[in-house]
């Protein structure tokens, strides 16, 4: 019997600090404290603290400390029915709350609901600095050019101001459907807070709205119209007939190359070429000509692109393609480049100098050599016969860059030629045009200099 009972006494001995040790009622890790916020703070946004505790959260108190005096913003207490594991809190400074000098210190404190440290419970701190920045970007449009048309280009000379600056970009909207946009960077240019851009319309887009915005590091925004007329734009459509012979010679062995199924039906092989592979295929050229280069331009200087001596124009940019299979419509496609031919394998040449971003194959566009000149304008060459120059080589103008041919989803040799600014296709006759380049780009680059120097 001593022995028993000896034997239950080291049970328990030993059972009741085992038991605390491995219940999750005792566990003792303390709640973990996260800011979601960065360093800078306007005084205007919420400020997002997470609080997370796999015991459940009790208690916990947030304090602002600013010029040595400390105010409680928010403080809460959970019930042991109604603890949280997972606290989300959102701080906001009371109205008209007096802050002195540029720095403020939050300071949380939290408390779990275990039962270690003597039924008190697990507890944490912790505190960030803030330095507070309520005023907004400078932001001032030097200038631009004057008008655009759908599918076209321009340029703007901006300037941005702020010592915390986050970001810059000049946002290009539908202004039919302000919801559908694209931001385009800023490159440095001559003196120091100055930035230039090539500007685009979308073909997508119905209508045209600019604004230079920028965001500092508290969040502070600002933003300035880029003022442009809109010029009207015409587009040709194109009622195009596939042949059986098409489908044999140029789709199937199309689909096979790039490792796609072949569909058993006519139609749905051509729809696959020109609907999917098309898909891939422009994603791909937007992936490869969205990129900036530069990190400083002081100038900017283009001769009109003549890739080749002579030619006859075949297809225009913007072309609305609706395709027939015997007479009846099954697919349709935008042209974002022009066709132009000459003899086949034609010799294509550099119009101004740049570097080989690109060079290989890519989907209906077949053999595609790719140009990066400044600004995020970049030349693309597609359906060539041969490649005369390698990927990362500069070029000079007038250099030998290629043959054109018939690779990709075409049937007779040409080249499709596209002008890309920040990976959107835009106009190419308007690249080609002397006048209009010194009218809407060179130009502009010109007086804004002026501007600038005044």
């Amino acid at each position: 019997m001593k022995k028993f009972i000896g034997f239950l006494f080291l049970a328990v001995i030993i059972g009741i600090p085992a038991y605390i040790y491995m219940s999750p009622t005792f566990e003792r890790v303390p709640p973990k404290i996260t800011f979601n916020h960065g360093d800078y703070w306007n005084l205007r946004d919420k400020l997002e603290i997470n609080i997370k505790d796999s015991s459940g959260l009790k208690y916990y108190k947030v304090t602002m400390i600013n010029d040595g005096k400390a105010k409680v913003l928010k403080e809460e207490e959970f019930s042991p029915n109604d603890t949280q594991k997972d606290v989300k809190i959102n701080i906001k400074l009371p109205e008209f709350y007096p802050i002195k000098g540029k720095l403020v210190t939050l300071k949380v404190e939290a408390i779990d609901g275990s039962k270690w440290n003597y039924f008190a419970g697990n507890e944490a701190k912790k505190q960030k600095e803030f330095y507070i920045d309520t005023i907004s970007p400078t932001t001032e449009v030097i200038n631009n050019n004057y008008a655009m048309k759908r599918g076209g280009s321009g340029i703007a000379i901006v300037k941005v101001s702020d010592d915390n600056l986050k970001e810059a970009y000049i946002k290009v909207s539908d202004s039919e459907n302000p919801d559908n946009f694209i931001k385009l960077k800023l490159t440095p240019f001559y003196k120091k807070g100055y930035f230039i851009s090539l500007l685009a319309w979308p073909y997508s887009f119905k209508g045209f709205n600019a604004e230079l915005v920028a965001i500092d590091k508290a969040n502070n925004i600002s933003t300035s119209h880029i003022p442009m007329r809109w010029k009207r734009a015409w587009y040709p459509k194109a009622k195009i007939k596939i042949s059986k012979e098409f489908i044999k010679v140029v789709a199937i062995p199309l689909l096979q190359k790039m490792g796609m199924d072949v569909p058993n039906n006519p139609i749905e092989i051509f729809k696959e070429v020109n609907e999917r592979l098309r898909q891939i295929s422009e994603k791909r050229l937007y992936k490869i000509t969205n990129v900036i280069l530069d990190k400083k331009i002081n100038s900017f200087y283009l001769r009109p692109f003549k890739p080749l001596r002579s030619y006859a124009k075949k297809a225009s940019y913007g072309e609305m393609r609706t395709y027939y299979y015997n007479g009846e419509k099954i697919s349709f496609a935008i042209h974002k480049g022009l066709d132009i031919a000459r003899i086949a394998h034609s010799k294509i040449y550099a119009s101004n100098s740049g570097r080989v971003i690109f060079e290989g194959f890519n989907g209906i566009y077949g053999n595609t050599l790719a140009l990066y000149h400044k600004l995020g304008l970049v030349s693309t060459y597609s359906h060539c016969s041969s490649f005369n120059v390698a990927n990362g080589a500069s070029v000079s103008r007038g250099t030998l860059i290629a043959h054109t041919g018939a690779t990709g989803a075409v049937f007779g040799d040409h080249l499709h030629f596209g002008i890309y600014v920040q990976g959107i296709p835009v106009e190419p006759l308007e690249w080609m045009d002397a006048h209009w380049i010194k009218d809407n780009i060179t130009g502009v680059i010109i007086k804004a200099k002026r501007v600038i120097n005044r």
